[in-house]
């Protein structure tokens, strides 16, 4: 019996382990690969968006130079031409103008330098600009007129003047004075009396002068040394193609255009524009101060609506009978059966 107890309470101290359930493993791949493709389309979208942004910043780069260049070409081209003739205005009488006297060679000289650029070269009162040994007569400016413009270097503009000035030379000369008759001396006796007279020779001349300036904040200075030259011819012989024109028109409407030109062209001379409503769209006129002569040519060409007619008229001065010649193109068109200008220009 002690046996048997023995054997029960071993077999009682024996732990036997709880079967435990084996759980089911569960299907991630779907989560996975969703998770997978939204990192890799996560990461195109950012690519997408930082070229993007790449382009932004260089386009916004370039739009920035750009204004910047744009700036600087601004800056470069906004030299005022009216402010620089302004200024050049007090330089060319000054530097043309020369006295031959010791007060106005210093005069000008002091003048001078006010508008010359601040250097050393011009800022030196022994530069040969300013120095005016052994002139033998004056210089006197007698007109000036804006030749050209042209941009020499950067922030230099160089104003060319087509110049009239007078030279005049001063010649002394002995002449001999017309004395008063005396009846006690004999003129065979008589010694001649003289005094020095000054006669002075002008002549004009016509030049280029160029004039170098800087300028800045619209202040301005000359910034070299001005110079002469022939002034060049502007005249060319330019050829013209002529152009070709529609074939003329000949119908019966022929000679009621012709009237209503010869009648039009008269009052466009004569009359105000306001009596020329009821024959053009955009009245304009002469008001009086010529006349019709005649129509020298006419060349009229059919339309799918109205004519073009090409017109040169004779005008005359109604005080001075000077001629006066116009190339005239007109739009001609019929309203209510009469003719009426639609556009009328010069050629």
């Amino acid at each position: 019996m002690k046996i048997l107890d023995r054997f029960k309470n071993r077999t009682k101290q024996i732990k036997v382990p709880k079967k435990r359930k084996s759980p089911m493993k569960k299907d991630h791949s779907k989560r996975t690969a969703l998770a997978v493709w939204s990192l890799l389309g996560s990461i195109f979208v950012l690519s997408i968006l930082t070229v993007l942004l790449s382009v932004n910043t260089r386009s916004g780069l370039n739009t920035t130079n750009a204004i910047l260049n744009h700036e600087e070409i601004e800056v470069e081209e906004t030299v005022s031409q009216p402010l620089a003739e302004q200024f050049l205005s007090g330089f060319i009488p000054t530097y043309i103008n020369v006295v031959n006297t010791n007060e106005a060679i210093e005069n000008r000289k002091q003048n001078l330098k006010e508008y010359m650029i601040h250097s050393e070269t011009f800022l030196n009162e022994r530069n040969e600009f300013y120095q005016l040994s052994g002139i033998q007569g004056d210089r006197v400016l007698k007109s000036y007129s804006l030749f050209d413009v042209q941009d020499e270097k950067e922030n230099e503009t160089l104003f060319q003047y087509k110049v009239t000035f007078t030279n005049r030379i001063h010649h002394e000369k002995e002449v001999e004075i017309e004395q008063e008759e005396k009846d006690d001396e004999d003129e065979e006796d008589r010694e001649p009396e003289t005094e020095i007279v000054t006669e002075t020779e002008e002549t004009d001349q016509t030049l280029l002068l160029s004039v170098p300036i800087q300028s800045q904040e619209n202040q301005f200075a000359v910034s070299g040394v001005p110079y002469f030259s022939e002034v060049p011819t502007v005249k060319g012989v330019i050829e013209q193609e002529e152009e070709e024109r529609a074939e003329a028109y000949t119908g019966e409407e022929v000679e009621p255009i012709l009237t209503f030109l010869n009648t039009f062209f008269a009052r466009y001379a004569s009359e105000p524009k306001e009596e020329l409503v009821y024959m053009m769209k955009e009245p304009t006129s002469l008001n009086g101060a010529f006349e019709l002569d005649e129509l020298t040519s006419t060349h009229i060409v059919e339309k799918e609506e109205g004519y073009q007619v090409f017109v040169t008229v004779l005008f005359r001065g109604v005080e001075t009978n000077i001629p006066h010649v116009v190339n005239m193109e007109l739009d001609l068109q019929r309203h209510e059966g009469n003719f009426f200008i639609e556009t009328l220009k010069y050629q």
